[in-house]
């Protein structure tokens, strides 16, 4: 199993990139209820620290949720075994944002 087998605890510390094609965020786990969500959205810069939900289903598999200060709400299911992020964003402006991308690990960040 993955380094992040155990509960929502196992991500505390880890750094990974949510490859969803041109638009990569970078999630930085802090604590159980901590993200720190760095972006690029065409000229919008997102670098900031969230509260979030975060919950085991099971082993490597989490649901994760935050609001971002621009109000934007995500949901994300994350599949840490199997590399695979499911993305279902409301945008603050109500348009949906629903993608799958690739969880990439990114060591010593």
């Amino acid at each position: 199993m993955a380094a992040t087998s155990g509960g929502p605890t196992s991500l505390v510390g880890k750094t990974f990139d949510c490859m969803f094609g041109p638009f990569v965020p970078r999630l930085t786990v802090l604590s159980p209820t901590e993200l720190h969500v760095r972006a690029t959205i065409g000229a919008t810069q997102i670098d900031e620290v969230v509260k979030s939900d975060l919950t085991g289903v099971r082993p490597d598999l989490f649901i994760m949720s935050w609001t971002e200060q621009s109000g934007n709400f995500v949901v994300q299911v994350q599949d840490h075994e199997n590399k695979v992020v499911h993305n279902y964003a409301r945008l603050a402006d109500g348009q949906l944002f629903c993608a799958q991308g690739v969880i990439q690990p990114v060591p010593g960040a």
